[in-house]
């Protein structure tokens, strides 16, 4: 009776210990980054998208993945050399995506005051 009690624990135990370690699904991971970001936890919702690069390279979700990643880095949590590594990545796999003229426009400015970027100076000029 000891050594069947003993067995069931085992299982028990292992069971609870490969649920813990299991992926999750893209479109989770995705959901649980944009809900980090949200709540500017910026740190979790890079771990998150990362997830999605490594597990789902070529996932539905990968390509924003690759350009949010790059984008909090840049705007929240100022690591312009990782912003630079992930928006370069981003171009390099999906030149021809939606974020691509995006991705392109915060290399440039990459790091540069809000009040600096072309932008916002020429609105100044026509005031």
């Amino acid at each position: 009776m000891q050594r069947w009690s003993q067995f069931i624990l085992i299982i028990l135990l292992g069971s609870l210990f490969f649920s813990c370690s299991t992926k999750k699904e893209e479109a989770e991971y995705f959901k649980l980054a944009k809900e980090q970001y949200s709540k500017e936890a910026f740190t979790e919702a890079v771990t998150d998208f990362k997830s999605i690069i490594e597990y789902y390279p070529d996932g539905t979700h990968a390509a924003e993945a690759t350009f949010m990643i790059g984008f909090i880095y840049a705007n929240s949590i100022k690591d312009f050399d990782e912003a630079k590594k992930y928006y370069t990545a981003f171009i390099e796999k999906y030149p021809n995506h939606d974020l691509a003229d995006d991705a392109n426009y915060e290399l440039k400015t990459l790091g540069q005051d809000i009040n600096e970027l072309p932008i916002f100076k020429n609105s100044e000029n026509n005031k």
